[in-house]
């Protein structure tokens, strides 16, 4: 059975995430698109995310590939929007539900190789790319 939310074969999306995750955090290599994958994987799980929650990353893919901002900025930018205490929406879900209604996309965390960090930034950027032109297509109320 595929994943209900990305398409990804035999819900093994979660398992490559968390495997992602660990090289991202073991090897600064492949931790260079740590905001990428998490970002991506995030827009594609929608049920883990509010509806402001979805928007807040969507913007981010956006913020990170069509206006090269980089991460440090971002992190400057949204560091009040963010703060739990100073935040005006919850990005987490309580209820599981998605948020969006797309269950397949063309580039799922399963078409990134990681034999080498250069291969493997290459494809988190690539699926990132096109997880944002798939998103942005996307309609969906703001709060």
């Amino acid at each position: 059975m595929n994943c209900p939310e990305c398409g990804a074969r035999n819900h093994q999306c979660k398992t490559r995430f968390d495997e992602f995750l660990v090289l991202e955090f073991t090897d600064a290599g492949y931790g260079a698109v740590h905001h990428l994958t998490v970002a991506a994987y995030m827009v594609q799980h929608s049920s883990k995310l509010t509806r402001e929650g979805w928007l807040f990353e969507r913007d981010l893919l956006r913020e990170f590939l069509a206006e090269n901002k980089s991460p440090a900025y971002i992190r400057k930018q949204n560091k009040d929007v963010v703060d739990s205490g100073k935040r005006t929406f919850k990005i987490k879900s309580k209820t599981g539900v998605p948020v969006i209604n797309k269950t397949t996309w063309k580039k799922t965390i399963l078409d990134v190789r990681s034999e080498n960090s250069e291969v493997y930034c290459e494809g988190i950027s690539a699926w990132a790319r096109s997880v944002l032109e798939e998103a942005e297509a996307i309609e969906i109320e703001r709060g």
